[in-house]
């Protein structure tokens, strides 16, 4: 029987009660921001704007079906079946004497537009009880607070294209201050490069659109209406089993890296719905598009949905879409609060809790409650199912380990790598002749970034160059160290998609994280032969046990990683672990083995490719 260290066993008692000591300081953050703004509109009263406040209440009518009546005058017919055929809102009519409660006039080019486009103004409508729904393209937010609301229109479809407006109907009682909202479709800021921004007429309070007569520095408490009832009324849609996956947002990171790897593996045969609950910041990047062309249900909640109406919308989309598994993928807030009462809607659920690392993080949430909601808990190292079993009693047949893996690229030739190491150190302004040493990393305090800038110092006297590239939470406090005291052996860059093609500069990846799952990063430059020094963090020492690389010991230990460092310089050292590297990712990492490890997790009984 497994003992569970005190130190579990006081973890799951506070998140068993987490309600009892989170809801008070979550009013007392609102009562601080309420009151941050009263003061406000005192001493500013003209420079204010109005502050909407959104609250869920317990009821809400459902809305008659269908939901949506598409004009189609003017229109090109062949454009416009060609937009509803893609479109994942199912719940339209091309009639127009149709009495459906929301009516779309698309006309211009539809081609642009993506597949939820439709769908994710219906769910702001229904849950904000509006008027009028205005969806266009935004780049990810600058920073906290969320999104502004600014959308744009960079496709060649006409201004009605992006406006979702409620029937007019005289039995309906009058709205409040609140008449509209903007949705935003993430994309890249070179993607609206030459977009036009969608004007709204009126006041605006961030994605809000207001009555006119709204004061500036009103304050305004907006009901949102829980979508799973306003939405009762649409049926189920069926085809191929569904599973969703719940993420805080889709990044530039290895997370994505894996889940989008995995999507492309079962895309063909199942229904995956990615569904994001928190606000996309360009400090982190992003790969919504990469997931839409992996898949039409790609839901990024949290930059356009108020936060009190996610949950309607998970029991909404879970109901609708006949999601048989849900996945809590790279952990959120909202599946470790919310798990228990979905499964206990839907009781034939498949909850599943995958988990990154044993130590910290969403480990620390998994408690008795927890244990009893969820299925299956997915590890994806050694040590984390460890912490699993003997801290938090989970049982040993609830755990499965499915270790990351990568795509193999094709080696080139001696001659050809050599070509393009050294017309990309050109590109980037690196030392054709130096050690190129890489980290590719968010910027977090788990990725201990400022390690490798006291490595770089440490090692300034090598014929070696370190190349930093990531962004994060951290961005600003590394480039501030960097203008303070500069280093010439050492180029920094923000987040970057082409990682593929900054690996033909490298001659060796380096990890310093405080705690690690099975880094993608270096899985993906050793594919392409390249070694690692890394921290025994994870399972690391697993990954390099048959070579590849080398452990250089505990995080912080900068003497343990110059020497890691040091070993590495050695080109016939270099090579003879490059070679030991891409030959333990084909052997152990390979995706067929993980699509189909994950697809028997998601789906038990099904019949692999």
């Amino acid at each position: 029987m497994t003992v569970r260290p005190f130190r579990a066993r006081m973890q799951a008692l506070l998140w068993a009660h987490s309600q009892a000591w989170r809801r008070p300081l979550r009013r007392l953050r609102l009562a601080a921001s309420l009151a941050a703004h009263r003061l406000r509109r005192v001493l500013r009263p003209s420079a204010t704007p109005p502050r909407v406040v959104a609250q869920e209440v317990a009821e809400a009518g459902a809305v008659p079906a269908p939901l949506v009546a598409v004009v189609a005058d003017g229109c090109d017919r062949g454009a416009l079946d060609r937009f509803l055929a893609r479109q994942t809102e199912t719940s339209v009519t091309t009639d127009a004497t149709s009495p459906a409660p929301f009516i779309l006039a698309p006309s211009g080019g539809l081609d642009d537009l993506p597949p939820t486009h439709l769908e994710a103004m219906v769910l702001a409508a229904v849950a904000g009880d509006l008027e009028v729904v205005a969806s266009g393209w935004a780049a990810p937010a600058a920073g906290h607070p969320a999104p502004s609301g600014a959308v744009h229109r960079r496709s060649t479809a006409d201004p009605s294209s992006h406006l979702l407006l409620r029937r007019p109907d005289p039995a309906r009682p009058g709205g409040g201050p609140v008449v509209g909202q903007t949705v935003a479709h993430i994309c890249s800021p070179h993607d609206l490069a030459d977009a036009t921004p969608i004007g709204c007429s009126g006041i605006r309070s961030g994605p809000y659109l207001l009555r006119g007569d709204v004061r500036r520095g009103a304050l305004i408490r907006h009901q949102v209406l829980p979508l799973a009832e306003g939405l009762a009324a649409l049926p189920t849609e069926p085809g191929p089993r569904a599973a969703l996956f719940l993420l805080p947002y889709l990044a530039v990171g290895g997370a994505e890296r894996l889940l989008y790897d995995l999507l492309w593996g079962l895309a063909e045969r199942y229904r995956p719905l990615v569904v994001t609950l928190e606000p996309h910041l360009a400090s982190l990047g992003q790969t919504v598009d990469v997931c839409r062309d992996l898949t039409p249900h790609c839901y990024t909640l949290g930059d356009w949905l108020p936060r009190p109406a996610h949950l309607g919308a998970l029991r909404h989309l879970i109901r609708r879409w006949r999601v048989e598994t849900l996945v809590s993928w790279n952990g959120t807030v909202a599946f470790f609060d919310h798990a228990a009462a979905l499964k206990a809607e839907f009781p034939g659920l498949r909850v599943i809790s995958q988990l990154y690392n044993h130590r910290g993080a969403w480990i620390d949430r998994t408690t008795p409650a927890l244990i009893e909601t969820v299925d299956l808990h997915l590890a994806v190292n050694s040590r984390i199912a460890a912490a699993l079993e003997r801290e938090r009693a989970v049982p040993a047949d609830r755990i499965a380990t499915i270790y990351h893996a990568v795509e193999v690229p094709e080696q080139p030739s001696g001659a050809e790598i050599e070509r393009r190491r050294r017309a990309r150190r050109r590109q980037l302004g690196i030392p054709l002749e130096a050690v190129v040493v890489a980290t590719f990393a968010r910027m977090h305090p788990q990725k201990r970034p400022f390690d490798v800038i006291r490595l770089a110092r440490r090692m300034a006297n090598r014929n070696l160059h370190f190349l930093l590239v990531g962004g994060g939470p951290l961005d600003h406090a590394v480039d501030r160290e960097l203008t303070r005291r500069p280093l010439y052996n050492l180029t920094r860059l923000p987040f970057r998609h082409d990682t593929d093609e900054l690996f033909e500069a490298v001659d060796f990846c380096l990890l310093v994280s405080e705690y690690e799952g099975l880094p993608v990063f270096l899985l993906e430059g050793m594919a392409r032969s390249l070694p690692c020094a890394a921290t025994a963090v994870g399972d690391i020492p697993y990954l390099l046990q048959e070579g590849g690389g080398v452990v250089a010991g505990p995080p912080g230990d900068l003497a343990g990683l110059e020497r890691a460092i040091e070993s590495l310089v050695d080109d016939r050292r270099r090579a003879d672990e490059g070679a030991r590297a891409r030959a333990r990712v084909v052997s152990h990492f390979g995706l067929d083995r993980y699509v189909r490890e994950y697809e028997a997790a998601l789906f038990p009984g099904a019949t692999s490719r």
